[in-house]
């Protein structure tokens, strides 16, 4: 049987979920990964791009493909000054993606487009829209977010303690990770947790949505304190950010970050920030980081085989959480439709009528 094709006139036209093209903050690196005067290719939201630190240290993000004759600027680029240059025919774009230099000619009035990125913690955070709009927010300082009435040590510098995790290639739906911070039954089921963690408060806003969850308590720290009660904490930023802290008896702060790569892939990020304890080996500190990095794959396994139904058969007790998390959560989805932007057509896929219409009665229920 012969197969027909389907033929177009051009490479930018893209057709992909709404899910997979989120509003929002998304890591797409860490800061040491990109020294003063170098830079590195991305490839995100079907979009190829180059992030590069100037020679003075200040991080940009601009469209990889040179308008000159389309060559990719994160591959043989360098960097001289606040500018990339091109390795075909040495043109010269300024971080504001204007052409600034020619070699054997005059500059061209064309541009690249340019992204929004910011550094927090040693995390670089890439700002994605659609139609191009600004930032909506600014993630803000990990441990200034999450603070809380336990006071805590200094932390490991990721780096330094090798809490950098990158999982690439994932085909998991965005939305599956976001629904962990409004399931602590899981806890128990996933990653064996002898009592499940019991909701102690939560708070949305536009930008957020966070849940407190009570933990049992593992008894006094090694430096004497006091036994207290043990919380998790977890801040979803957008779809793309999950800020978590663990406070109690050990204090470890996390990062995880889900970020499409095109229609049907994602890369999942973790960011691990061990609290400094007094006397501790670099063995024993290792050791702490293994048991900690062990438990998001874990949640992995059951991602990556794992559909979005909507409606969810919940029970009672979960249903409203969780329906008010599917309603927060649908606002930084782009409505289906065709988007003009710097890189080309974007065509938000329109989900069938019945898919649509049952998590419309979802999120009003």
């Amino acid at each position: 049987m012969v197969k027909s094709i389907v033929v177009v006139d051009h490479e930018d036209e893209v057709v992909t979920p709404s899910w997979m093209v989120p509003t929002g903050w998304f890591v797409v690196g860490w800061s040491h990964e990109v020294p003063p005067g170098e830079l590195k290719p991305l490839h995100v939201f079907g979009q190829e791009l180059v992030l590069y630190r100037s020679e003075s240290g200040a991080l940009h993000c601009v469209e990889a493909t040179c308008r000159h004759l389309g060559a990719h600027l994160g591959y043989g680029g360098r960097v001289v000054g606040d500018c990339v240059v091109c390795p075909f025919h040495g043109w010269t774009w300024g971080s504001d993606g204007t052409n600034v230099a020619v070699p054997e000619g005059k500059t061209s009035k064309r541009t690249i487009g340019v992204r929004p990125v910011r550094e927090r913690n040693g995390i670089v955070y890439l700002w994605h829209d659609l139609a191009g709009k600004p930032p909506m927010w600014e993630m803000p300082d990990l441990f200034e977010d999450l603070r809380d009435e336990y006071p805590t040590n200094d932390y490991w510098a990721v780096d330094v303690a090798g809490g950098c995790f990158a999982y690439d290639d994932m085909t998991i739906n965005p939305r599956l990770a976001v629904e962990n911070i409004v399931d602590p039954l899981h806890f128990r089921y996933v990653h064996g947790t002898r009592d499940v963690p019991t909701l102690a408060d939560h708070e949305v806003t536009d930008a957020f949505f966070m849940t407190k969850l009570r933990v049992a308590s593992r008894g006094r720290r090694d430096d004497g304190a006091r036994k207290r009660e043990e919380f998790v904490t977890l801040k979803q930023w957008g779809l793309g950010i999950s800020h978590t802290r663990f406070s109690g008896r050990d204090n470890t702060h996390l990062v995880i970050s889900v970020t499409p790569v095109d229609g049907h892939t994602v890369t999942l990020r973790q960011t691990i920030f061990l609290e400094k304890i007094a006397g501790e080996s670099e063995s024993e500190r290792n050791r702490r980081m293994a048991a900690v990095s062990s438990v998001l794959p874990e949640d992995i396994a059951i991602w990556t085989h794992q559909r979005f139904i909507v409606p969810s058969s919940l029970q009672a007790q979960e249903a409203e959480i969780f329906r008010d998390l599917r309603k927060w959560a649908r606002t930084f989805e782009p409505k289906a439709g065709k988007y003009r932007s710097e890189a080309g057509f974007h065509a938000a896929a329109e989900e069938p009528d019945s898919t649509r219409r049952n998590a419309q009665r979802a999120t009003q229920s």
